[in-house]
């Protein structure tokens, strides 16, 4: 019995796959793949949060992304939104890119568990906005100026 036990435990896990490193952190959102810098030297496997839902609750409550993720924060037209890192656990790196697809600003965020939380400004309007695990940005050599382009994997929800 105790054999016919421990079959109904693994057989399952050995005929499943294993799960796709590319699925969403989130869930739910579109997803697509983010290129940054000369010559795409950063891709990511991004969520798109377009809605003011899914932007208010961003990677709220995460614990961990992986390397190849970001989530992407996009609007209809070019403005200046600020961030927070309200229920957020773990600390964060931002890109803003603008209209021409080009990196207006990069900041590192650090998680905020009770209000007061910082707020963090961009320095000039931008059209969509990154994020990803604090460092990434830096190790991979990008900076403001550098572009942006987004394919979209899944269709916008808008």
């Amino acid at each position: 019995m105790p054999a016919l036990l421990v079959l109904l435990f693994v057989l399952p896990a050995c005929g499943s796959p294993a799960p796709d490193r590319t699925a969403a952190v989130v869930g739910g959102l579109p997803q697509g793949t983010l290129y940054l810098g000369q010559g795409e030297q950063l891709s990511l496997n991004v969520e798109i949060a377009e809605t003011p839902g899914a932007q208010t609750r961003g990677l709220m409550n995460v614990g961990r992304i992986p390397d190849d993720y970001g989530m992407v924060f996009a609007w209809p037209d070019p403005g200046r939104h600020p961030f927070h890192m309200r229920d957020t656990l773990i600390p964060l790196d931002i890109a803003w890119w603008d209209e021409d697809g080009r990196i207006v600003d990069i900041q590192t965020m650090t998680p905020c568990r009770a209000d007061p939380c910082e707020t963090y400004h961009p320095a000039s309007e931008h059209i969509a906005a990154v994020e990803v695990r604090a460092g990434m940005l830096n190790s991979s050599g990008i900076k403001v100026g550098d572009p942006v382009q987004l394919r979209r994997t899944s269709p916008s929800r808008l």
